[in-house]
């Protein structure tokens, strides 16, 4: 199975587990507010742990869903930090998510990320 054909979660296990820890189960947090958050995956380092929205749509990320994971985690005390991870990314989008500290990353920023690795471990 090549990069292209993996869904996201499967991509996005990939790239962060080369060097973090990833808790790939999804999971629901309580928030400081009450309300319960659904993350699809955590990336954890030794210090920190971001919570990871995984959306394989076949359209460009909402402004919408990049604001739930501000508030997602803003309300958890856990969650250090989000990223979101998409198919698509817009200019509008990335501007919003670098506005809020979210980072958002597209299927071709994964898939390109593993080419790299790939390409220059066999050196």
């Amino acid at each position: 199975m090549s990069l292209y054909e993996k869904d996201l979660k499967d991509l996005t296990k990939m790239v962060f587990s080369q060097k973090y820890e990833v808790l790939d189960t999804p999971q629901k947090i309580k928030g400081k507010s009450g309300k319960y958050w659904h993350f699809d995956a955590f990336v954890k380092n030794e210090e920190s742990l971001f919570g990871i929205f995984i959306r394989d749509w076949k359209r460009e990320i909402s402004i919408t869903q990049l604001r739930q994971l501000h508030k997602a985690c803003i309300d958890s005390a856990e969650v250090d930090g989000g990223i979101m991870i998409c198919n698509i990314v817009t200019d509008f989008s990335r501007d919003y998510s670098e506005q809020f500290g979210i980072q958002l990353l597209s299927r071709g920023y994964l898939i390109s990320k593993l080419r790299s690795k790939k390409f220059s471990s066999s050196y």
